[in-house]
């Protein structure tokens, strides 16, 4: 590895995450690992959602009115070119939670690590313009209230954006949360107040409409793109397991419906005024309810906003920054480097709205299209790359590192960039340039979609001999280095109608029955890691986290009935038809119960230290421990007095505990002492192991002999082994097992 490597992509990935709100993010460009990963997609829709909640967005409505179009056209191109930016931005989001790095950093595996300051400057041109508007109009605004000129009141907004950018992620999505709780009721009164006051004209008679309604579709599309260069910047801390369809989905949706109901809006104001001015317009609205209420309205909608966003688009500001420094000279990913970053994005931001027109509506028309035309050609190759060429799979460590396998210079990247770019030239039109086939074409503005279908064409035909398995000996090293697995392990979800389920899968040979593994109680899929490792090289498994465990969902209720319900469904959704299943203590009666309820599913079972029969879940004192001492403080000292063979086992376990709060871990600690698996082993019908440690105390030897007598089963104890085999003693435990499948498959 190249001392270009940042040593923090890696060096912090064992310490304790920043949750608190009060605390400073460590981290900026570099990578998020699992223990640190948190959140739910849903997060995405409340936080784009109120990303729109702001008059820019109205704005943006005023151009179609301004071009000649009717009310009904305009709001028609607001909402398609609404829906055509949301649903580039939203497939960006899904590489957050995949990488777990910030977006414009993984433009390096297609542009190279230097070569992606090309990309990276056009995003810093994106946030710096949306933060000078964010400036102009959070100033006017302040000064509809407070004496003193608008730029004064601007700069106060710069440094309250700049402390919320400093404290960072979380901050950020909490802010933009719970903003939409104070600013969307009162675009909701501003909107009504609209429709029954105001009285929308019909357009002007010469207006060339087709080429109208591309410049307000480009507008509108442009305005929602230019979000993409930061979309993963908050999602990169979710689960990898996320589902993808969700984060895809919930970020669509907020992005979008906010977007097309405020550039509706300011479409329906347009068309109704004599002179379209956002500001007075909204004033005006707003003292038809009561005379101030207008000035209340664009205070409490444009100030709170503007401060968010603008600590949005500065946080970007200085990932941006950083990742260009980086790029040439190897820094340190410090907090420092994060202020330093987010400070000289303000002060820039700052001196460029000194110099902003009063008459800005076509400023911001011009902005808004050539964010487009700067975005259009990264967003095509950047899609194409995750989704057709790579397909997802990436190098993470080589990202930072000039002599990896993504190199100094994406050539195919830049090329394709350039040839995407200069393509669009002859059809760009905006108030300072007009190309010569904007004449040909009636004055309709169609460069989005030439360069969408030439750089994305052109990055693909560049690429059309790669293949992904060309980079797998790097991915390895890089999974390697991250401390995560490398043997061909996935983690997949699988989406019921509680929630997702997360399970760890590699593939065996081709018509091999695989092996599902279920973990103990308030454990996790991980728990069997020393033994899959273990296990034939053609082996295929599956490892399941059980709803209320490790990343799957936490809702519904818990008991070995719906545990096994899950399982069914899982192998259902992997298109597996039989399979063996090993489960561990309580889950032991959830394979017993799978194999009665569904027989078909089933080639064996297999029990590890396991529990069939009821037993009094107050008795040991688990419960009083768990309020006591909490949830991780029981289980540990629980797990101490398990790994009665091997103490330092009792630690490994405690590293894979499922981190649940108390009520929940006491609700499974509950549902796994209820576990009666006497009426499913009286219809069990498939071979069965029983494995048990001598020492076993929570569930003792005389349990499974009793349960492998009853159904048949052939009854295997380890000596001198306790409660945790899995941890124990994974080598004798793989060896059973492997001997166990030779018989049965």
């Amino acid at each position: 590895m190249s001392s270009d490597v940042s040593p923090s992509l890696h060096a912090r990935s064992v310490s304790k995450p920043v949750r608190l709100l009060g605390k400073i993010e460590a981290r900026s460009i570099d990578y998020i690992p699992p223990s640190e990963r948190r959140g739910r997609a849903w997060h995405q829709a409340p936080f784009w959602f109120t990303g729109q909640l702001v008059v820019s967005t109205v704005i943006v409505g005023f151009i179609g009115p301004a071009q000649g179009l009717s009310v009904g056209l305009s709001i028609t191109a607001c909402t398609l070119g609404a829906l055509a930016g949301a649903f580039l931005m939203a497939f960006h989001a899904n590489q957050g939670p995949t990488m777990g790095l910030p977006q414009m950093v993984q433009s390096r595996a297609q542009f190279g690590v230097k070569g992606a300051a090309l990309p990276m400057l056009g995003a810093i041109f994106l946030y710096v313009g949306l933060s000078v508007f964010g400036v102009v109009l959070g100033g006017q605004a302040i000064s509809m209230v407070l004496p003193g000129p608008p730029l004064m009141w601007g700069a106060c907004v710069v440094v309250l954006a700049s402390l919320l950018a400093v404290v960072g992620h979380d901050l950020l999505h909490a802010v933009l949360r719970w903003l939409s709780y104070l600013v969307a009721p009162v675009f909701v009164v501003l909107t009504v107040l609209a429709l029954v006051h105001l009285d929308p004209q019909p357009a002007s008679g010469d207006t060339n409409t087709p080429a109208a309604m591309l410049v307000q579709f480009v507008a509108a599309a442009g305005y929602l793109l230019g979000y993409a260069v930061y979309v993963s910047d908050y999602s990169r801390y979710l689960p990898a397991s996320t589902s993808s369809r969700a984060v895809i989905g919930w970020t669509y949706l907020g992005a979008a419906a906010s977007a097309i109901w405020l550039m509706s809006l300011g479409s329906f104001i347009a068309s109704s005024v004599p002179v379209a001015d956002a500001l007075p317009n909204l004033q005006d609205v707003g003292d038809r309810l009561f005379p101030g209420f207008g000035t209340f309205a664009l205070v409490i909608t444009l100030v709170p906003s503007a401060i968010a966003l603008m600590g949005v688009n500065l946080y970007g500001t200085m990932l941006s920054g950083v990742s260009i420094a980086a790029g040439f000279r190897p820094i340190a990913l410090s907090v420092r480097a994060r202020v330093i970053g987010i400070v000289a994005g303000g002060a820039c931001a700052f001196l460029v709205a000194l110099a902003m027109p009063e008459a800005y509506l076509g400023a911001f028309n011009d902005f808004v299209t050539m964010v487009l035309y700067l975005l259009v050609p990264w967003s095509a190759v950047n899609l194409v790359d995750y989704y057709w060429v790579r397909r997802g799979r990436y190098a993470i460590t080589a990202l930072f590192d000039q002599n990896g396998v993504y190199g100094r210079w994406g050539v195919a990247g830049l090329v394709a960039y350039g040839l995407g770019f200069a393509a669009m030239i002859p059809f760009m039109s905006t108030g300072f340039f007009t190309g010569p086939a904007v004449p040909a074409l009636g004055g309709a503005d169609i460069a989005f979609a030439v360069g969408l279908l030439v750089s994305g064409g052109a990055y693909l035909v560049a690429n059309r001999g790669f293949h992904p398995s060309s980079e797998q000996p790097a991915i390895l090293a890089s999974l390697r280095l991250l401390g995560e697995s490398a043997d061909g392990i996935e983690r997949r979800t699988v989406d019921t109608a509680t929630g997702p389920l997360s399970v760890l899968t590699r593939r065996g040979d081709e018509g091999t029955e695989p092996v599902v593994f279920l973990h103990p109680a308030n454990l996790s899929a991980r728990c069997w890691r020393m033994v899959t490792g273990r296990l034939p090289a053609d082996q295929g498994w599956i490892a399941l986290d059980l709803r209320g465990h490790g990343e799957s969902t936490r809702s519904g209720t818990y008991s070995v009935q719906s545990w096994a319900e899950d399982c069914a469904y899982v192998l259902s959704a992997l298109g597996v038809r039989t399979a063996h299943l090993v489960g561990g203590s309580a889950s032991a009666a959830v394979a017993v119960e799978l194999a009665a309820r569904r027989p078909d599913l089933v080639a064996s079972v297999v029990t590890v230290g396991g529990g069939f029969r009821p037993v009094d879940p107050e008795e040991g004192g688990l419960i009083e421990e768990i309020v006591a001492l909490g949830p991780e403080g029981a289980l540990s000292r629980h797990a101490a007095a398990e790994a009665v063979a091997v103490p330092e086992a009792a630690q490994e376990a405690v590293a894979d505990l499922s981190h649940n709060d108390a009520a929940t871990t006491i609700a499974i600690w509950r549902a796994a002492a209820a576990t009666d698996a006497e009426r499913a082993g009286e219809r069990l019908r498939c071979p069965a192991l029983v494995v048990v440690g001598e020492l076993d105390r929570t569930c003792p030897p005389e349990e499974s002999a009793w349960f492998a007598q009853a159904v048949g089963a052939r009854l295997e104890i380890l000596r001198g082994i306790g409660h945790l085999p899995m941890y124990e003693a994974p080598e004798d435990l793989a060896l059973l097992l492997t001997e166990h499948l030779r018989r049965f498959s």
